[in-house]
């Protein structure tokens, strides 16, 4: 009997470090792939939408500061949901498939969490404010700029944390600084 199962069957509990799986290659690189469309295309949609936010912000014509919120609710509803989690789920998997490991190394276990407060903040936070300025703009007649109080200002701090955040995951992932988390230093078994 190994001694994993004999501390669990005695109530004790022994760690035994398994080796890591490993993603066929094939399969790497194809999620690889997803995955950087996916976090390039998010990065593209948050400046997109930065420059929309602004655009609604400082524009005189009440035509391009109802249509920059418009698109963005457009993008938003359609977008930002699915390349979200799909940026974040194949983040995960290469994490999780290859040697870096999800917690083996410290710019990894940033990279995670940057990403999944953005994940977490998009239905929670920024899709509820693009629909106030959206709400803001419909409820507004057509020849007028519309007052979209702090659904406007919001929506520019959004875009500015969002891109900060996502270029940070991008030069942790070039740069990959830091060393080993504690969890990362142990050997695996076998």
């Amino acid at each position: 009997m190994s001694r994993s199962a004999t501390a669990a069957r005695e109530g004790g509990a022994a760690h035994v470090d398994r080796k890591p799986f490993r993603m066929p290659a094939r399969v790497r690189k194809i999620v690889l792939v997803l995955h950087v469309i996916s976090s390039v295309g998010w990065l593209g949609l948050t400046t997109g939408n930065l420059v929309l936010a602004i655009t609604g912000m400082t524009t005189g014509s009440p035509d391009e500061q109802h249509a920059a919120y418009r698109v963005m609710g457009i993008l938003g509803d359609l977008l930002l949901i699915p390349i979200s989690l799909t940026a974040f789920v194949t983040g995960v998997l290469l994490a999780l498939g290859t040697p870096w490991g999800l917690f083996r190394h410290r710019w990894v276990v940033v990279k995670f969490w940057l990403t999944l407060i953005a994940v977490v903040l998009t239905p929670l936070s920024l899709l509820p404010g693009i629909h106030d300025a959206i709400a803001a703009v419909s409820n507004t007649p057509a020849d007028q700029l519309a007052d979209t109080g702090g659904a406007g200002r919001g929506l520019i701090y959004a875009g500015c944390v969002s891109l900060s955040m996502y270029t940070t995951s991008v030069v942790l992932s070039i740069f990959k600084p830091w060393n080993r988390t504690a969890f990362g230093k142990r050997k695996p078994v076998g």
